[in-house]
C-alpha cells in the first residue's frame, strides 16, 4: 500500500451534479476499459490463477485492482518505474519471467508506448501458459502523454496482426466508445492546452473554467449519448481485445 498521502481533488462539476455512475461514465479516459476489464476479463479470472498486469503503473494508477483482488487471483504487476504498487520493475518487451507462468496477462494503455510493440506481443504471449488468456487495450487516437515515451496508436488490424502474429485466437475486439466519444475527448484536452498556453494570468484562469465547464461537462453530456448511432467505429478513442494462447 502507498504510504503518500492522497491528492487533493480539484473542483468537479460531475461529482457535484452527477450520479456516480454518470461521473464515471464520463471519465472517458479509463471508462471503456474499466468496463472491458469488468465484463470480459474478471468472469474468467478463477481464485488461485496467476495473473499479470504489464505496465500496471504505480498504485494510483492502478484503478481496476481492488476489483481483481476481489477474484481472489494472485496479482503481479510490472512497470518500467519503481513505485508503490508495482512488484517487478522492467521492460515488458524484454521480461525476466520464465515462459508459461502466467494464466493470464493484462497490457492496458502500454503499447503506445513501447518501442517494439512486435517483441512486446511476442513477450506477453510467452510468458502465458498453454490456453491462458491475453488482454490488451490500447488508443488509436491520443494527445501526446508520458512525453517523451509514446510512440505509436496502434489500429485495430495493427492490434489484430500482432496477436495473431502470435499464434494467439481473438476472442473479442471492442471499441473504446466511438467517433463522439473521441470528439470530446479531444475537445476536453483543451483544459490542458490552455493551462500550459502563455495566456496571461488574469485572462488564462476565467478562460480555463469556461473550457472545464464546456468542454469537461456540458459537450459530454451531449456527446456520448451520441456513440450509440455511431455503427462502423471506425474512429473511436482505442480497440480492447481479448485472445487465448493455442495449446
Amino acid at each position: 500500500m502507498s504510504t503518500s498521502s492522497p491528492k487533493p481533488r480539484r473542483l468537479s462539476l460531475g461529482r457535484l451534479f452527477l450520479s456516480n455512475t454518470m461521473h464515471e461514465r464520463m471519465q472517458l479516459e479509463r471508462y471503456q476499459i474499466c468496463q472491458f476489464i469488468r465484463q470480459h476479463v474478471l468472469p474468467l479470472l478463477k481464485p488461485g490463477m496467476n495473473v499479470l498486469d504489464a505496465g500496471s503503473g504505480h498504485l494510483e494508477e492502478q484503478v481496476m485492482r481492488k476489483e481483481l483482488l476481489a477474484t481472489g487471483i494472485n496479482l503481479h504487476t510490472m512497470d518500467m518505474n519503481p513505485g508503490p504498487g508495482v512488484d517487478f520493475t522492467g521492460d515488458v518487451s524484454a521480461m525476466e519471467f520464465a515462459s508459461g507462468i502466467y494464466d493470464a496477462v493484462i497490457c492496458t494503455q502500454v503499447m503506445e508506448h513501447v518501442q517494439s510493440p512486435e517483441r512486446t506481443c511476442a513477450e506477453l504471449t510467452r510468458v502465458l501458459k498453454a490456453g491462458g488468456y491475453l488482454f490488451i487495450t490500447a488508443p488509436q487516437s491520443a494527445p501526446l502523454h508520458n512525453i517523451p515515451w509514446h510512440y505509436f496508436n496502434p489500429t485495430k488490424f495493427g492490434l489484430q496482426m500482432l496477436i495473431e502474429k502470435n499464434g494467439l485466437e481473438i476472442r473479442q475486439v471492442l471499441p473504446q466508445g466511438g467517433h463522439f466519444s473521441l470528439l470530446a475527448t479531444m475537445l476536453h484536452y483543451t483544459v490542458p492546452v490552455i493551462k500550459q498556453s502563455s495566456l496571461p494570468g488574469i485572462v488564462k484562469l476565467p478562460v480555463e473554467i469556461i473550457a472545464r465547464f464546456l468542454f469537461g461537462f456540458l459537450t459530454k453530456l451531449i456527446l456520448i449519448p451520441l456513440d450509440r448511432f455511431d455503427t462502423e467505429k471506425r474512429n473511436p478513442v482505442g480497440w480492447c481485445f481479448a485472445a487465448t494462447k493455442r495449446a
